[in-house]
């Protein structure tokens, strides 16, 4: 067997899968190249003579199946929207992938822009270093204390729309600041939102009740405008909203109107309609806004958290046993397409 792999992978993993086959490893974030077009990534298995594929970014779909002999295909992402499933299903090909692969690492930027937002940080080192905060007086400490003192997390209410991994991990780490976490998912159990220390509450309670909302559904037909105009008129005055999920979940004329008026107080964007976010958009331009060009899920520990899911997969399969994070399982019990 020989395995391509353009997706970012770590040393070890490497390591791992060189005793079991051939590696060709063409890095993307090295090789700055991305595959759209079917017939080039194609050609591009075939020349490498690959029977193993594992991508991230690249488009795996049913033209690179039906074209290429591929016995496994490994997808780095938590859902596998860049591989052609059906297909793989179809010719008898597992597709294995890395579910919550990044779900710290976003769990872990949420906070820190709650923080951020709750304690002004980013505003107070900017007037600082720029030498617009100065200190003459008494007075000009007392100013500074009074607008830019800001609250402790534990003295407030966050309210996490959609309870998957990532909302998890965030209501684990404020249960360590003493925050009242509530949660709505119409999927996940209460008593699965309870273990992980969040009240479960419905759509509108929690967006009356919430000092913070913070936003992290995956994006489906459903949750398209979930937080629509309405929704943002009913947010507590004065609350904030945190979206490192997809634009697509919150409506961003209502909010950009919400944070120039003042009903909301701030926010901190990853994600944005218009991607990769530049300089001159709006959000970028308010005060009140904290923004990020889509970097949540981008440390360098998600490409070890991949690495091993993947490889742990392949091994398993090279076992003879059902790897743990498959897409489509009952192609081990029947054979491949002819």
């Amino acid at each position: 067997m020989k395995a391509l792999i353009t997706a970012s992978f770590s040393a070890d993993g490497l390591a791992r899968l060189r005793r079991h086959m051939e590696v060709e490893y063409d890095d993307w974030r090295t090789s700055k190249r991305i595959y759209y077009d079917g017939r080039k990534f194609a050609a591009r298995i075939t020349a490498a003579g690959a029977d193993v594929l594992i991508v991230e970014t690249d488009l795996a779909h049913d033209e690179v199946i039906d074209a290429c002999n591929l016995k496994l295909i490994g997808c780095c992402r938590g859902d596998p929207i860049n591989i052609g499933v059906e297909r793989a299903t179809a010719r008898g090909i597992p597709v294995l992938f890395a579910p919550a692969r990044n779900a710290d690492a976003v769990a872990d930027l949420t906070i820190g822009y709650m923080l951020a937002l709750a304690r002004h940080i980013f505003t107070v080192n900017t007037l600082l270093k720029q030498g617009k905060m100065r200190f003459e007086s008494t007075a000009d400490y007392l100013a500074a204390y009074e607008r830019y003192g800001g609250f402790e997390l534990g003295g407030v209410s966050v309210g996490i729309v959609g309870f998957g991994a990532i909302g998890r991990g965030v209501a684990q780490r404020l249960h360590g600041f003493g925050s009242r976490v509530v949660a709505y998912d119409p999927l996940v159990a209460a008593a699965v939102c309870r273990a992980h220390h969040a009240e479960p509450m419905g759509l509108d309670d929690l967006l009356r009740c919430a000092d913070i909302v913070t936003v992290h559904c995956p994006e489906l037909p459903e949750t398209q405008g979930l937080i629509g105009a309405d929704q943002i008129r009913r947010l507590k005055r004065g609350s904030y909203v945190l979206n490192l999920a997809r634009a697509s979940i919150v409506d961003e004329d209502a909010l950009y109107a919400a944070l120039v008026d003042g009903h909301v107080a701030g926010a901190a964007l990853d994600v944005f309609q218009d991607e990769p976010v530049q300089p001159d958009n709006r959000f970028v331009r308010l005060p009140n806004v904290l923004v990020s060009p889509h970097l949540g899920g981008a440390t360098r520990d998600v490409v070890r958290h991949q690495t091993d899911m993947i490889v742990d997969g392949i091994e398993a399969y090279l076992r003879g046993e059902r790897p743990l994070h498959i897409v489509n399982p009952e192609v081990l019990t029947r054979g491949r397409e002819a």
